[in-house]
């Protein structure tokens, strides 16, 4: 005879307290919901029927079965196996207080779970009698939907207890991230650069906010750019999480907030929920759209020879799909030729105008993509206005629309990208997860296009290396180091290749 479910405890009915005791519910645990407030565990018990119901005529009877409600953790049934699940305020001394409560009521066969997204499970759990079954369980909101738990190994957690909660997220639907306890898990850090870097280049004033999140989408691939999607979940979260991150890294300036972002939320606009983030959500306000740069018509008429050099498959993408016959030539350095104009190149790193002393003629510079056969805008830095004319109407031959932007080393997919991928390679490098975990948490986690480790073998690990080290000799800046695994992966060396 199969053991009964166990009983779910979750503390806290807010968004991410009642996403979890409906995904409970859903898999058949009882579950006894607790919070404070009368009102919001009314609201919560409505929420979870309704959407229970919506797929299932008979889920709100069973919810009215297995739901319970109550205002005080004392007065929760005190079941032997318990598991307990708080999700309330980011503070450690809050989350402390109550799982040594909950630990208090429940008895030593429980387990406990925080959903903390920022905060130490070692930390928390440090502050329980038995730090061995605090465990961290972190969702992604909306609970129901998102498909990843990282699971989170505190210094102290015992095994069986993490071995507990995987099985439970899986049972659940969820796919599972394994982490060890440090700041920001794998999501909330490595994805850090996605907003980060993003910031930077319009710091730089490489490009207008709009023309960033256009690109993040039609060349990166990713649903929503770095500031639309700031705008969404707040500015003042993002933020504030950005400086739980720095702080917890001791201010290592990969983490570095970004006074752009810091001035918004000074002046009250975080997004979408205050009508004005980066953009404005007011009635009858219209989103800016990034202007892709206009085609020359003569330099479309003109049949102008072009000449492949090397083996790139961004390059020869573009050509194949712009329709145009073109020579090959054997050469160390992929571009495309112009004969008598220069030459059109993948960014390497360097501004076009470094890149073009260094070849003696005039260089266009092409952004990365992820997908050269479907991506539908590039950036480009370019020394020359003829060359630029004839590289655009190449582009719109190829249906992709070029957006020029500031001549900055990187342009803006490529740098965003390389951030990101440089922070999962010293994730992985530091023990925190397994490269799959973080290909894992980066797709189902934040709905990336493809996990960080999967471009790095797209572009290749040795690319994205010169990249990276082509942005610390330009800047100077520490945030540019590259991790010390991917230097070794580029570099063939023995017990450094994480792919």
């Amino acid at each position: 005879m199969s053991q009964p479910l166990a009983p779910v405890c979750v503390i806290g009915a807010g968004t991410m307290g009642r996403g979890i005791a409906q995904v409970a519910l859903a898999s058949g645990h009882p579950v006894c919901l607790v919070d404070p407030d009368a009102g919001q565990l009314d609201a919560a018990r409505s929420e979870i029927t309704a959407r229970l119901g919506r797929k299932d005529p008979t889920a709100p009877a069973r919810v009215e079965e297995r739901l319970t409600t109550v205002t005080e953790l004392t007065d929760a049934p005190a079941e032997p196996r318990t598991v307990v699940i708080e999700a309330i305020l980011e503070r450690l001394d809050v989350k402390q207080d109550v799982l040594r409560r909950a630990a208090a009521h429940f008895g030593e066969s429980c387990v406990l779970a925080t959903n903390t997204s920022s905060l130490s499970v070692t930390a928390i759990a440090a502050g329980v009698p038995d730090p061995s079954r605090v465990v961290g369980m972190h969702f992604f909101n909306p609970v129901p939907v998102m498909g990843l738990v990282e699971v989170v190994r505190g210094l102290q957690t015992a095994d069986e207890v993490v071995e507990t909660i995987a099985e439970l997220a899986v049972r659940w639907g969820k796919s599972v991230a394994h982490v060890r306890s440090a700041p920001g898990f794998i999501v909330n850090r490595v994805a850090r650069a996605f907003y980060g870097e993003s910031l930077r280049l319009v710091e730089e004033g490489a490009a207008a906010t709009e023309t960033v999140d256009e690109l993040m989408r039609s060349a990166g691939g990713f649903r929503m750019g770095p500031f639309e999607l700031m705008d969404l979940i707040g500015n003042d979260v993002n933020f504030a999480v950005t400086q739980t991150v720095w702080a917890s890294y001791h201010y290592d300036p990969r983490f570095a907030p970004s006074l752009v972002q810091s001035e918004l939320v000074a002046a009250g606009r975080f997004g979408r929920k205050t009508g004005r983030g980066y953009y404005e959500y007011g009635e009858g306000a219209e989103q800016p759209r990034a202007v892709a740069a206009e085609v020359n018509a003569e330099a479309a008429a003109s049949a102008v020879p072009v000449v492949l050099h090397g083996s790139d498959d961004q390059l020869e993408t573009l050509l194949s799909r712009s329709g145009l016959e073109f020579d090959r030539k054997d050469s160390d350095t992929p571009r495309i030729e112009f004969p008598g104009m220069g030459s059109a190149m993948i960014t390497r790193g360097r501004s076009a105008r470094e890149e073009s002393y260094r070849r003696s003629e005039p260089v266009l510079l092409l952004d990365r993509c992820l997908g050269p056969a479907t991506a539908t805008a590039l950036a480009l830095a370019s020394t020359d206005a003829p060359l630029t004319d004839v590289v655009v109407a190449l582009l719109d031959r190829a249906r992709v629309r070029a957006f020029p932007v500031a001549d900055v080393p990187g342009l803006v997919v490529a740098r965003v990208l390389s951030m990101i991928a440089n922070e999962a390679w010293e994730t992985a490098h530091h023990g925190v997860a397994t490269p799959e975990d973080i290909d894992t948490a980066m797709l189902l986690g934040t709905n990336y296009p493809m996990g960080p480790f999967a471009w790095s073998a797209r572009w290749s690990t040795s690319s994205l290396l010169g990249l990276l080290d082509a942005l610390w000799s330009s800047y100077r800046d520490p945030r540019y180091r590259a991790s010390y695994a991917l230097r070794s992966a580029a570099l063939g060396i023995p017990g450094g290749n994480h792919e």
